[in-house]
């Protein structure tokens, strides 16, 4: 959602300058992020570490002639305990990443805030949203069950659903694992308007996610351009439970 303030800002830097901008996206070495886990001082917890997901996907904008980050192959996701529970930081490219906080409650395990970041044209935002009500890894263990949730950030809102679709067997290395099916699909209104859709699969045992697929259809009126799109398609797998510390 942040991607139509960001390139437009690299508009306007374009019109008052007249520089022809060029965008580039840069993949993240995995051995880098599992160093900066290691840098970290103190004690892991015993999900702490870096996971290898297999991924397709890509980001992109509709100005400036269009842009196009796609995500590597392989991309991971660092895991460290937070005081309420889990905090999940997706890392694909150096110009786009994604952090999910994930708390303990009586409920279950709930969104309790994300936030994302991107960079199209040298131009980067950050936006970080506080959410409510999302159960993405329930107590009660029911098929059907709906929790409606809200996000809240600087730039606007998010209102969605969130339901367990199913219980399925996801196959990681071999091992037969049974997942928690759980979608959320929000609405965002203020500053940027549109949909976002997530499909997570966290293992019933400890909450690790064994799948996500995301998908966000976004926009921003902006009195040069109009309306600048942002769209979002990503798909992650994960390669083993055995993270790399």
């Amino acid at each position: 959602m942040l991607a139509a303030a960001v390139v437009a800002g690299a508009l306007a830097v374009a019109v008052a300058t007249g520089l022809l901008l060029h965008d580039t996206s840069t993949p993240v070495s995995i051995a880098d992020v599992v160093a900066r886990f290691r840098e970290r001082a103190g004690a892991t917890g015993g999900r702490d570490g870096v996971y290898r997901y297999l991924t397709r996907g890509e980001e992109s904008v509709d100005v400036l002639g269009g842009a196009h980050h796609r995500y590597p192959r392989t991309t991971s996701i660092t895991v460290v305990g937070v005081p309420c529970g889990t905090r999940l930081q997706w890392e694909p490219l150096r110009e786009g990443t994604a952090s999910w906080t994930l708390c303990t409650t009586a409920r279950g395990v709930e969104l309790q805030g994300y936030s994302e970041s991107h960079r199209f044209f040298g131009q980067s935002d950050t936006t970080t949203y506080d959410c409510g009500g999302s159960v993405l890894l329930p107590t009660k263990e029911s098929v059907g069950a709906t929790s409606p949730f809200h996000c809240r950030s600087s730039r606007g809102r998010e209102t969605g659903t969130g339901r367990v679709l199913a219980f399925e067997t996801i196959t990681v290395e071999g091992a037969s694992l049974e997942a928690v099916h759980v979608r959320t699909a929000a609405t965002v209104r203020g500053g940027d308007t549109g949909r976002e859709v997530t499909d997570w699969w966290f293992d019933v045992r400890n909450g690790l996610p064994l799948r996500i697929d995301l998908e966000s259809r976004t926009g921003r009126d902006e009195p040069i351009v109009g309306t600048v799109h942002y769209r979002e398609d990503a798909s992650l797998r994960l390669v083993s439970t055995r993270p790399l510390r």
